[in-house]
């Protein structure tokens, strides 16, 4: 029951009609190379770091942006493993096991798309399901609960 937290929030009036996770890699394949420049930048100051830093003050600077560009990844990966998407027949849920959850009521007015392995809520810029492997069944579950609401 473990990997169905998320099940006892949902009234049991709605249909579970698509559940799903972001993508779990440690790198998002949206902001991969973002994250992968980033590193290897870091890495590259390290490696010249004898030759540009004269006092250990600016070696603290860099260690210090090192542990920040750690932390930041193993959050982004933490915050990722805690989410699930749903949509039901009346809702679309963006669960969170240690954050605040988020819903939508679909209807004709609920307005969405898909970018680039994402579902974008028109009107909602703080709601999407991001880093999706298949937006597709996402959005075929949408469109349903949408024509279910008429």
């Amino acid at each position: 029951m473990n990997g169905h937290w998320w099940r006892e929030q949902i009234p049991e009036a709605e249909e579970v009609l698509w559940v799903g996770k972001p993508d779990q890699g440690f790198f998002p394949p949206r902001y991969g190379w973002a994250y992968k420049a980033g590193i290897g930048l870091i890495a590259l100051v390290w490696l010249a770091s004898p030759w540009i830093f004269e006092t250990a003050r600016d070696f603290w600077k860099i260690f210090a942006c090192t542990l920040g560009l750690a932390f930041f990844l193993w959050a982004d990966r933490f915050i990722r493993a805690q989410r699930v998407y749903v949509v039901t027949s009346h809702k679309a849920w963006e669960f969170n096991k240690n954050l605040k959850s988020k819903e939508l009521k679909v209807d004709q007015f609920l307005n969405f798309s898909c970018h680039r392995r994402r579902v974008a809520f028109d009107r909602h810029p703080f709601f999407s399901f991001d880093h999706l492997s298949d937006p597709d069944a996402a959005l075929q579950a949408l469109h349903q609960a949408r024509e279910a609401a008429q």
